[in-house]
C-alpha cells in the first residue's frame, strides 16, 4: 500500500488517533480502510474522500463540491440512526496529510467495522426456488431484519437510494445497512444532481434513473423487491434489462405464488402501483410465513426477532389452509350459481341492474341498463398516457396550423391536425436496447450493422470519439456505460425508428405534426423561449431529462439532435410506414433554401443513419 496507489498508506497514523491497517476497497464516493483506534483499542472502518482524488476523474468544480456534499450527507444521515441493522457512525473530521511532496486535504468518517461478508453471501446464485425451507429461513433470518432497518430510515425521512446485497453487511448473522452516499433526507437541503447516473441499475427504480431528486421511499421498496427476487430466482445477470418489473417464472406452490405477487407489487414500474411502505412489505412477508406454518418475527420498533422453526405446525397449517380453501371455493361457487339464476343471492353489484361505475379520465364508461344493452359515456382525453414501452406521452390537442412557404406539403397552406400523443422525450439508448433484445429472432449483426427483417436499423461503433454507447456481445445488445443509458439513441435509421414505433403500437410523427407540437408548445414568456433555445448547445451525449419541457410538457423538440419523421400526406397514407417518405426534422437540418426561422424537413433515405439524429414516437388519440 506504499506505492502511492491509495490516498492513505498502511502504518500511517491519522490525526494521532487512527492507525491505518489495510485498504478495504472503493465505495460510493471514496476509499475505505480498516484502522485501529488507539485510545479505545478497537478496529474501525474509515471512509475518506479528497478533492484531488475527485479531480483525477476530470470532474468540474461544481461536481467536486456536489460529491463532497453527498459525502457530508452520508455523515449526517448515519449519525441520526442507532439501530442494530444500520451501520453505526463514530466520528467525522477533516485533516491534512502529507503525500509525497504534496499536502492533501481530506474529509473522513469513522464507522463501525464489520469484518464479515455482505448479504450476497447468504444468497444462492441459482436462487432458493423451489426449496421452501431455505427460502423461509432466509426471509426470517436476513430479509425481515433488513426491512426493519430500512423502515427506521424511512421513519426518519431518509431514502437510501442504493440498496443492494453488497451494501448490506453481515455482522455474524445480523444484516447492517451501509453506504449512504446517495441518501436523501427531508432534513437536508437538496443537492443538484449531475448528468451521471446515481445508483446501481439492476436495483434502480425507473424514476430514480430519470431524476434522482424526484425519488421517494418507494425507490427503496423497488430495490428491496429486486433483492427478494434475486434470493428466490437467482442472481441478476449483467445482461438482464434493468428498471423493469420483476416476476418469477412459473412459480409453483402457495409460498412462491405469494412471493411472486409481492415481488411484482414491490417492483412495479409505476411507483404509484407499488407497495405503499416497507411496513406493508414486511407485513406481507410475515403473512405468508404464518400461512406456511412459520412463526413470523414480531416487529418491535423496526427490529425483527428471529423465530424458531416450526416444521410440524407448518404442515398442519397447510392442511387447515387447504380445507379452508375447499370450503371457500364451495361457498363462492354457490353464490355464483345463485347470481346466474337471476341475482337473488343478495350480493351487491352482481345483478343486471348494477350501478354505474366511474372510470378514470379519458376512458369511456359502460353503464349496463339491461342485458345486451350498453351505453357509452364519452370522457375528455387525459393529458398523459403510458406507452407500451413504459414511456410517458403528452397530449397535443388538435387544431389548425398555417404552414410556412418552406414547409408546404402537397401545396396545402392550412392543415387540420387531429389530437395525438407525443413521447415526452426522444427514445433513449436503454429503451432501444431493450427493443433490440426483445427482437433478436428478427435481427442479424454484420460488421457493426444491425439489420432487422432484412432492413438496416442501427449502426454500432463510436457515435463520436470515445462515445460508443451500444455493444453486441454474446448474442445480446448491451449498454457499455450506465450513465449513457438515459441519452437519446443515435445512428438509428428511419427503418429502425419505424420498427421500434410499430413494435410498441405507435408510429413516427409526420413533419406537420412535429411542427404543430413545436409551435403549440412554445412558452409564452421570453425567458421560457430562451431556455428552450439554449438546448441547442447541449453536448452529445446528454440525458434526455436535461432537456427543458415546453408548454405541452414535451422535452427536446428542435434541440441539439435531429429526429426522424415522415412526410405528411392529406390522404393519411403516411400512417403506413411501408408507403411513407422519411424526413429528418430539426433546426440543425434546416434547408439551405429556406430563410424562415421554422425548420424545414429534409428528405433522407430510410436506411441512412446519422451521428446526431434520433427519434421519438406518437400515438393517435382515440
Amino acid at each position: 500500500m506504499t506505492n502511492g496507489k491509495y490516498t492513505l498508506e498502511v502504518g500511517m497514523i491519522l490525526d494521532s488517533k487512527w492507525v491505518i491497517l489495510e485498504f478495504i476497497g472503493k465505495g460510493g464516493m471514496g476509499e475505505v480502510y480498516r484502522a485501529h483506534q488507539l485510545n479505545l483499542k478497537r478496529d474501525v472502518a474509515i471512509k475518506i474522500i479528497s478533492q484531488e482524488w475527485l479531480k483525477s476523474f476530470d470532474c468540474e468544480p461544481e461536481e467536486v463540491e456536489s460529491s463532497l456534499d453527498r459525502f457530508r450527507r452520508e455523515v449526517q444521515v448515519m449519525a441520526q440512526i442507532l439501530h442494530p441493522n444500520v451501520l453505526q457512525i463514530f466520528d467525522e473530521a477533516t485533516s491534512t496529510i502529507q503525500k509525497g511532496d504534496e499536502q492533501l486535504d481530506i474529509e473522513y468518517i469513522v464507522m463501525e467495522y464489520v469484518p464479515g461478508s455482505s448479504l450476497r453471501a447468504t444468497m444462492s446464485d441459482e436462487g432458493f426456488y423451489p426449496e421452501e425451507d431455505r427460502t423461509i429461513d432466509w426471509l426470517t433470518e436476513y430479509f425481515l431484519p433488513l426491512l426493519g432497518g430500512v423502515q427506521v430510515l424511512h421513519e426518519r425521512g431518509i431514502v437510501h437510494r442504493d440498496l443492494k446485497p453488497e451494501n448490506v453487511l453481515l455482522a455474524g448473522n445480523s444484516p447492517k445497512i451501509a453506504d449512504f452516499g446517495l441518501a436523501s433526507s427531508c432534513f437536508l437541503k437538496p443537492i443538484t444532481r449531475s448528468a451521471h447516473v446515481m445508483g446501481t441499475p439492476p436495483y434502480m427504480a425507473q424514476e430514480q434513473f430519470m431524476d434522482l431528486r424526484r425519488t421517494d421511499h418507494r425507490a427503496d421498496i423497488y430495490s428491496l423487491g429486486k433483492i427478494l427476487y434475486e434470493a428466490v430466482a437467482g442472481k441478476i445477470g449483467s445482461d438482464q434489462i434493468p428498471f423493469k418489473q420483476a416476476r418469477l417464472k412459473n412459480p409453483e406452490g402457495r409460498l412462491f405464488e405469494e412471493l411472486d405477487r409481492i415481488i411484482q407489487h414491490a417492483t412495479a414500474v409505476d411507483k404509484k402501483a407499488r407497495l405503499a411502505s416497507v411496513e406493508e412489505l414486511a407485513e406481507s412477508i410475515r403473512k405468508i410465513l404464518n400461512e406456511a406454518g412459520q412463526e413470523a418475527p414480531i416487529e418491535q420498533k423496526g427490529v425483527s426477532a428471529k423465530p424458531a422453526a416450526q416444521k410440524s405446525s407448518r404442515r398442519a397449517l397447510k392442511w387447515v389452509a387447504a380445507s379452508m380453501a375447499i370450503l371457500i371455493i364451495g361457498i363462492m361457487s354457490y353464490f355464483a350459481f345463485q347470481a346466474e339464476r337471476g341475482g337473488k343471492s343478495g350480493m351487491v353489484g352482481t345483478g343486471p341492474m348494477a350501478p354505474r361505475v366511474e372510470a378514470p379520465s379519458g376512458e369511456s364508461v359502460q353503464k349496463p341498463t339491461r342485458p345486451g344493452e350498453v351505453s357509452q359515456v364519452p370522457k375528455a382525453l387525459p393529458d398523459t398516457i403510458k406507452g407500451k414501452d413504459d414511456t410517458t406521452l403528452y397530449l397535443v390537442p388538435g387544431g389548425e396550423i398555417v404552414l410556412p412557404k418552406n414547409f408546404n406539403p402537397a401545396g396545402a397552406e392550412k392543415v387540420k391536425i387531429d389530437s395525438f400523443y407525443m413521447d415526452m422525450t426522444p427514445v433513449t439508448i436503454h429503451q432501444y436496447v431493450e427493443f433490440l433484445n426483445q427482437n433478436l429472432d428478427r435481427i442479424k449483426v454484420e460488421n457493426g450493422v444491425v439489420k432487422g427483417d432484412g432492413e438496416m436499423w442501427l449502426l454500432l461503433g463510436e457515435v463520436k470519439p470515445g462515445y460508443e454507447p451500444v455493444a453486441y456481445q454474446g448474442g445480446k445488445f448491451h449498454i457499455t456505460a450506465a450513465q449513457h443509458a438515459a441519452c437519446p439513441v443515435l445512428r438509428v435509421t428511419g427503418y429502425g425508428a419505424a420498427a421500434y414505433a410499430g413494435f410498441y403500437g405507435k408510429r413516427l410523427a409526420t413533419d406537420v405534426e412535429w411542427l404543430y407540437a413545436l409551435e403549440t408548445g412554445k412558452p409564452s414568456s421570453a425567458e421560457g423561449r430562451a431556455a428552450l433555445g439554449a438546448q441547442k448547445n447541449l453536448p452529445i451525449p446528454s440525458p434526455v431529462m436535461l432537456y427543458k419541457p415546453n408548454a405541452l410538457g414535451i422535452r427536446g423538440l428542435d434541440a441539439n439532435i435531429g429526429e426522424w419523421g415522415i412526410e405528411y400526406l392529406p390522404d393519411q397514407s403516411h400512417k403506413d410506414s411501408a408507403k411513407a417518405e422519411y424526413v429528418i426534422l430539426g433546426e440543425m437540418f434546416k434547408s439551405s433554401l429556406g430563410k424562415s426561422e421554422v425548420p424545414a424537413p429534409l428528405q433522407r433515405y430510410p436506411w441512412e443513419a446519422f451521428e446526431n439524429v434520433g427519434f421519438r414516437c406518437v400515438q393517435d388519440a382515440r
